[in-house]
């Protein structure tokens, strides 16, 4: 495979990592469908010996969380590794920082966050599909909470 093709799967695998901050702390959950395979497995970090199997459940699980809960995922350290040119691994470190919407605005500040917040990890497996680079599957797991 030539560098130019590596890089350009890297490149849409990494976009699917921060698509997927994007659309939960938007709390737009049917984005969700778009980042996922049909067969795809998720484990959220808190709960990683749970696994969540399906692009439906997957979806269907994000969209019972609470509306007034906010969330801001800060994805680092995004490492990805090309394994043929239909498939990719990867990693990346997250941390979430959470509030409420009743949480009032403080000025310019914005809202006071959660006293609790978590560092953790996320392990993923790529895969290219017809329409495209998707999860075929993500697996976090929490590091360090405050």
């Amino acid at each position: 495979m030539n560098p130019e093709s590596s890089l350009a799967i890297e490149l849409a695998c990494n976009r699917l990592v921060l698509a997927f901050a994007a659309a939960v702390d938007s709390q737009s959950y049917d984005r969700l469908s778009e980042l996922f395979a049909p067969d795809a497995v998720f484990a959220r970090p808190a709960e990683p010996d749970k696994l969540l199997t399906g692009v439906a459940d997957i979806v269907a699980a994000f969209a019972l969380r609470p509306r007034e809960r906010l969330s801001m995922h800060l994805c680092t350290n995004v490492s990805i590794t090309v394994d043929s040119a239909d498939a990719a691994h990867g990693s990346c470190r997250v941390l979430l920082f959470t509030s409420t919407e009743s949480e009032p605005q403080v000025g310019a500040k914005g809202r006071k966050a959660a006293a609790s917040q978590l560092v953790g990890v996320y392990d993923d497996r790529f895969v290219r599909l017809a329409t495209g680079w998707r999860f075929s599957e993500r697996r976090g797991r929490v590091l360090f909470h405050t």
